[in-house]
């Protein structure tokens, strides 16, 4: 199963509402993921273990070597939330 990690400052409001959209738009899709919520403390690039991230703080450059990274805050603004959850998508059909 792919899994996605939905990343933000303290791991509770803002990726409660990020992993809700992702959700949604992943099971339109009929695409099955597991989805966790972290904070970007909590995660170590060397022991990463998702197909992509998803994050409205930023993430330090070592995890985009290792993991496809998106940007999570179109889906607090809804400026280019279409775009990026197409980037998910794409990013969970190449892994």
């Amino acid at each position: 199963m792919k899994k996605v990690f939905v990343v933000c400052a303290t791991g509770i409001a803002t990726s409660t509402m990020v992993r809700m959209r992702v959700e949604e738009y992943l099971n339109e899709r009929g695409i099955k993921a597991e989805i966790s919520q972290y904070r970007v403390g909590e995660l170590s690039a060397d022991r990463i273990d998702a197909d992509v991230i998803v994050s409205t703080s930023g993430m330090p450059p070592e995890f985009a070597k290792v993991v496809p990274v998106v940007n999570g805050v179109p889906f607090l603004t809804g400026i280019g939330e279409e775009a990026a959850l197409k980037e998910i998508e794409a990013a969970l059909s190449a892994s």
